[in-house]
């Protein structure tokens, strides 16, 4: 079964035409509406134009459940939960119960059309800021202006049916009779049907004043609107050029359109070329997936080698820590054989210094025993030539004497030369020791910054 609600909705657009216009509460402007199936269609809400038939419904017990009247709610820069959008107004209602909001969202507006479909519908009254349900004698009397619309036809066409029977030749007495009883009964119900409705029509009149009333504010609106109408035909007319040139700029998009689709074939050669090409990328992705992994696991090898290296790290380190202290001590060692180093260097100096004059003297030495040798060699000669003569054997005895003691202190020169070219390695053997010791020490020093560079 259908809900009367939209079962009303659907019969005022199956009477007014669909699609319809539909006023606004103020009546001076309408917007259009469009029946289908699944719902509405109105063309005053431009993102989401459409309103599913449940909506109508629901809008109604809403209002039946705040006891005839609810505030419609404001959606503009509110979210649902707001006090101009909590959930007793209609538009936090439907915006919760249809569409799924919760509180704290936003909520898009729509109850202007849903106020203005119901109005129309004569099934709520749409004014300022809430909406009412009609009671039940609106509703009747609507009824009831309808009902009589459709008796006062049906009762003229069953007086011409009786008269015509009794009109008939072959009409019977007994048969006539009991027609007449029918008939007669049920020109009693007809009396007080129509007894009932002159009563509702009383009430009518009433409201036909009224409506009379209402009719001619609503003539000088219809006036104005017609002078509105005039000015809109001339837009109209204008608008129409407009779309006599859209229509020649939408023929040129359509030429573009299918200049686009040919390239856009050519884009979809492609995209299956690209979707193989994706599929080998793919194939390629996953080896490098499993060397990814297989990589991982080395990596996770390699930081528990790291973590065992960092503790090793951390014992050379404390090992350097213990080995620069000895180096401190090894370093204070060093300066103070730096100094005596200096000290015996200064006193090596000297020594060289009297190296190079006792060599001097020594070649003086040598040089005066070449000249001696010369001269016993000159005197061997003379005593060759002079055997007999005395004088020259003691020279040449005092002669060979001084030449012994030449020799004996060139024999202690020699061994002191020995002696000291024997210190001067010792002590140039010593500065290379030294040399190595620092350099030693300088390598030490720089692996210990580097250590801490780590």
């Amino acid at each position: 079964m259908e809900d009367p609600v939209i079962s009303k909705i659907k019969s005022r657009f199956d009477k007014e035409g669909n699609p319809a216009k539909i006023p606004l509460m103020s009546g001076k402007h309408f917007f259009e509406a469009r029946s289908e199936t699944d719902g509405v269609y109105v063309d005053n809400l431009k993102k989401e134009p459409f309103l599913p038939w449940e909506i109508f419904p629901e809008a109604v017990n809403c209002i039946k459940e705040n006891g005839g009247k609810v505030k419609k709610g404001n959606a503009t820069n509110s979210r649902l939960g707001d006090p101009n959008l909590g959930l007793d107004t209609l538009e936090g209602h439907i915006a919760s119960k249809i569409y799924g909001c919760r509180i704290g969202d936003s909520v898009f507006k729509r109850i202007t059309p849903v106020a203005s479909i119901l109005a129309w519908a004569e099934i709520c009254e749409n004014t300022r800021g809430q909406i009412n349900l009609l009671t039940k004698e609106e509703e009747e009397e609507l009824q009831a202006s309808e009902s009589e619309n459709e008796i006062s036809p049906a009762l003229s066409a069953e007086e011409s049916k009786e008269g015509s029977e009794i009109n008939s030749p072959d009409f019977q007495p007994d048969s006539k009779q009991l027609k007449l009883k029918s008939l007669e009964a049920k020109l009693e119900e007809k009396i007080q049907k129509i007894r009932e409705l002159d009563e509702q029509v009383a009430g009518k009149e009433e409201k036909i004043g009224r409506l009379k009333k209402e009719l001619e504010a609503r003539t000088e609106k219809i006036g104005i609107l017609e002078k509105h109408l005039s000015d809109s035909k001339e837009t109209v007319s204008s608008l129409e050029e407009k779309l006599a040139g859209r229509n020649t700029e939408l023929e040129e998009r359509e030429k573009l359109l299918l200049k686009k689709d040919s390239e856009l074939q050519a884009l979809q050669e492609k995209f299956t070329d690209k979707s193989e090409e994706a599929k080998t990328l793919e194939s390629r992705l996953m080896e490098k997936e499993e060397k990814t992994e297989s990589l991982t696991e080395e990596l996770k090898r390699k930081i528990e080698d790291i973590k065992t290296l960092t503790e090793k790290l951390s014992a050379r380190e404390r090992e350097i820590e213990k080995l620069m202290g000895n180096i401190s001590i090894k370093d204070k060692d060093l300066k103070t054989l730096a100094g005596e180093v200096i000290a015996k260097a200064g006193e090596m100096r000297k020594i060289e210094e009297k190296l190079t004059g006792k060599e001097r003297e020594i070649n003086t030495m040598q040089a005066m025993l070449v000249t001696a040798e010369e001269k016993v060699k000159m005197f061997e000669k003379q005593l060759s030539a002079y055997e007999g003569e005395e004088k020259l054997a003691v020279q040449l005895r005092e002669k060979e004497e001084f030449i012994r003691q030449l020799k004996g202190t060139l024999a202690s020169k020699e061994e002191a030369f020995s002696r000291v070219s024997e210190e001067n390695r010792k002590y140039r053997m010593q500065q290379k020791l030294a040399s190595e010791g620092l350099r030693q020490i300088e390598e030490q020093k720089a692996s210990r910054k580097w250590w801490r560079r780590l």
